[in-house]
């Protein structure tokens, strides 16, 4: 993949994590969450160890990033869990 498409996926993957975790709160509480603070509110732990294999973790930057290869045409929270769930 080239330097410009990279680049254009790598913007894409803090606003997903803030709709992720926007979801994930109460309305009230959800309204503090922003692009430039999201990365403190994510947990430091990138990998999961299960099955004897390291997989890494749901919504990581990595993780995210690696969806968003596959699908590029992915600009929302809900596209992105019909494209893992389906």
């Amino acid at each position: 993949m080239n330097e410009k498409k990279s680049k254009l996926l790598r913007k894409k993957i803090r606003p997903l994590q803030v709709e992720w975790l926007q979801g994930l709160l109460p309305e009230e509480q959800s309204k503090t969450i922003t692009v430039d603070n999201v990365e403190d509110l994510l947990p430091e732990q990138s990998h999961a160890f299960g099955d004897g294999k390291m997989y890494l973790s749901f919504m990581s930057d990595k993780w995210v990033s690696k969806m968003l290869k596959k699908y590029p045409e992915i600009t929302t929270y809900k596209q992105l869990m019909e494209k893992y769930e389906g």
